[in-house]
């Protein structure tokens, strides 16, 4: 007959055995279980015991070496690559971003209290001849100037262009370019181009975005994309360099070329890809500033009521309601 391999072989009851008697199984005394070595417990911490912890894994104290903690703290900064004169530098760095923000505050708190005394700060551009107050840091808010500057030095690239565009014209007339047509009109109409885009872009499209960032204003906003789109294409226009517009661009460089004008030829292609650089820049900037003025959530009819609200503050507006009261009430005042 086969054994029954569940049946229980021991008749032993395991838990009647006090693991702190005998070998004989005689349960120990309170003095004996006292008793029981200090060898005997730490061996059955090493074979993986019931005092060993769980996976049988064993139990030993951490003996700390308190002299050693400098040591680690060091070997982990020269691991990390940190060292005294990396933070000396982060810590100088830090503080010159400070003093800039702390210089940057005061001047526009400086300007804040000066308008609202009813005085205004003193005119500095343009340097030669100042007839307005031109100051990014002062009165553009820190997370915009990065910005305005940006269109800064698109305008400041422009009236490079305009110079070097009617430098070229001038190459070009000198050189008698058979294969270019009314090289001296171009020439005129490229110096004229030096005053009127220059003040048309500061004004029309530069100064608008200024103060659009500045105060917030849908309405500059407005002024903004309605003029600087106009410059977008006047860019394109001048890189195509239509003869006698004006321009030492593309067509006019192509005609330079064929006459074996070397050196106009020369001016004319550098012109034509500063416009065609200047156009690509402009057209970026332009979607930047029309994302930011949907993340402002600006509308067409706030821009409305500002204009509105703007005319009938200024001087025109109050003699126009003026005359208006008068002609209805028949009144002369």
């Amino acid at each position: 007959m086969s054994r029954n391999p569940f049946a229980d072989h021991n008749d032993r009851d395991p838990f009647a055995d006090d693991p702190f008697g005998d070998s004989a199984g005689n349960a120990g005394t309170a003095g004996d279980r006292d008793a029981v070595p200090l060898h005997s417990v730490r061996r059955s911490e090493d074979q993986g015991g019931f005092l060993g912890g769980f996976g049988g894994s064993s139990y030993r104290p951490v003996e700390a070496d308190m002299d050693s903690f400098g040591t680690e703290d060091d070997s982990m900064h020269k691991a990390g690559g940190y060292s005294a004169g990396s933070r000396e530098g982060e810590l100088r760095r830090r503080e010159e971003e400070l003093a800039a923000r702390e210089r940057a505050l005061q001047m526009r708190e400086a300007n804040v209290e000066a308008m609202a005394s009813g005085a205004r700060p003193a005119l500095n551009f343009p340097p030669l001849y100042p007839i307005m107050y031109h100051a990014i840091d002062a009165e553009v808010p820190l997370g915009d100037r990065r910005t305005v500057r940006t269109f800064f030095y698109l305008w400041l690239a422009l009236e490079a262009m305009l110079v070097l565009n009617s430098v070229s014209c001038l190459i070009v007339l000198v050189s008698n370019a058979a294969d270019v047509s009314n090289a001296g009109a171009s020439f005129g109409s490229s110096f004229v181009y030096l005053f009127t885009i220059s003040a048309g872009s500061f004004f029309l499209w530069y100064r608008p975005v200024y103060n659009a960032y500045m105060k917030d204003s849908s309405m500059f906003f407005y002024l903004f994309f309605v003029f600087n789109g106009f410059h977008i294409l006047f860019d394109a226009y001048m890189a195509v360099g239509v003869p006698g517009a004006g321009s030492a661009g593309m067509i006019v460089m192509l005609g330079c070329l064929s006459s074996g004008k070397k050196a106009a030829a020369t001016f004319c292609g550098i012109s034509f890809s500063l416009w065609v650089l200047h156009f690509a820049a402009s057209l970026v900037m332009y979607v930047r500033v029309r994302r930011h003025y949907k993340q402002r959530g600006h509308t067409f009819s706030e821009a409305k009521q500002q204009a509105y609200l703007g005319f009938a503050q200024s001087g025109a507006g109050q003699a126009a309601a003026g005359a208006y009261i008068r002609s209805n009430t028949g009144t002369f005042v």
